[in-house]
């Protein structure tokens, strides 16, 4: 069997293992590494979009498909809408950012591309090994966004559920959309499944993404989804079936759990992205995550320090996510009105400084304050056995 050695493996072609290889070709100091990219498929496809909005750090504005200056969310309570002043929302599509990424690997002598399924990960002899269907590949380190850890299935969890939703991303025959405005949740839409909303992302006045959410433990056959966008599609826009036309589709489902994570699959094989634990779980954004602990990994390597093992969220995010993952599980109804609470009571730049996990202990109590405190402290009781351990 043929064996390759490299100095850096990364399994795994999707947003995590190519931002990754983004932040290594562009080190001065690790830039002229040999890198192997392995992925079972490394064709750029257009099915998903990655929304964010701290650009700080993301150094590939020109990667940016669009971005709105002002966020809308909707219950059947409340209808807030406000301009952004701190931050931008934005979306990157997946076909240009894997486009992107794997030209400028292609350009790179030192950099290899492989498709094929990945069929083992281990550590042997000190090195990280990686096994496909005909050879053996060896580096001192192999980064991998393709599978749980070992350790997952045995992992502290007591609230776990699956964000799924499908979208389409219609065009319509007449302007309907303002392309400056996204509509972030709109929770006005039958409750039959879990916690549901729409999340409207307009393009230009005719073209939008509109997505069907559902916070549950199983996800839905993809009819009831199509169903659900059609109806919304009529009943909020007037659009019948003739009216508009499906350019796209797109599908997901997303872990949103209170579970710990190992970083390290094994020895030699360090995990990055959603199965590094990098997806936060009550919300399911992940792009921004990925984009830092990408960073963190390329300077503690190239100022030769371990690799970044600490949690991506601190103790006390760690506590408001089980908090509010107990809700969403078991009190729908209330989650809904909290989350209009939230939106109604707080400017909308505080509240993605919250969801970055960038507030102060004392921006955190004012939020707090603002909501009903009654859920939170039954939910707090509920989960006192992980709270109290800080698990």
């Amino acid at each position: 069997m043929k064996q390759t050695e490299f100095d850096i493996i990364i399994a795994g072609g999707g947003a995590a293992g190519l931002s990754l290889l983004w932040q290594l070709i562009n080190s001065p100091t690790l830039g002229s590494k040999q890198i192997l990219v392995l992925d079972q498929d490394l064709t750029p496809r257009d099915d998903k979009t990655w929304c964010f909005w701290d650009d700080k750090h993301f150094p590939l504005k020109d990667l940016i498909h669009h971005t709105w200056d002002e966020l809308s969310v909707k219950t059947t309570t409340h209808n807030e809408a406000e301009f952004l002043r701190e931050y931008k929302y934005h979306c990157v599509r997946s076909f240009d950012y894997t486009d992107h990424m794997i030209k400028e690997g292609n350009r790179r002598p030192n950099v290899q591309f492989l498709e094929s399924p990945v069929l083992e990960m281990r550590s042997e002899n000190k090195l990280g090994v990686v096994r496909t269907e005909s050879s053996l590949f060896t580096a001192p380190i192999v980064f991998q966004s393709i599978a749980p850890p070992p350790s997952y299935k045995n992992a502290t969890v007591d609230n776990s559920l699956i964000q799924h939703f499908l979208g389409w991303e219609i065009s319509a025959d007449r302007a309907i959309f303002d392309p400056k405005k996204a509509l972030l949740m709109d929770f006005d839409v039958p409750q039959m499944n879990g916690v549901t909303f729409m999340y409207v992302l307009p393009f230009t006045k005719k073209r939008a993404l509109i997505e069907y959410t559902v916070f549950s433990e199983e996800v839905l056959s993809k009819d009831l989804y199509k169903e659900q966008i059609g109806s919304y599609v009529s009943d909020r826009f007037g659009l019948g079936k003739s009216n508009y036309s499906i350019e796209r589709e797109e599908f997901g489902k997303i872990p949103m759990e209170d579970r710990t994570f190992n970083p390290w699959y094994c020895d030699n094989v360090f995990s990055i992205g959603s199965v590094g634990g990098q997806t936060k779980p009550t919300t399911g954004y992940t792009f921004t995550r990925i984009q830092s602990q990408c960073r963190n990994i390329v300077q503690s390597m190239e100022n030769n320090k371990p690799l970044p093992e600490e949690w991506m969220s601190s103790y006390r995010f760690r506590v408001y996510d089980m908090m509010l993952l107990n809700l969403l599980k078991n009190e729908p109804e209330t989650t809904i009105n909290i989350f209009g609470e939230l939106f109604k009571r707080n400017s909308f730049d505080r509240i993605l400084h919250f969801l970055d996990e960038k507030t102060t202990l004392m921006q955190e109590v004012s939020i707090f304050s603002s909501l009903p405190y009654l859920p939170f402290f039954k939910s707090i009781y509920k989960m006192k056995h992980r709270i109290l351990t800080g698990a």
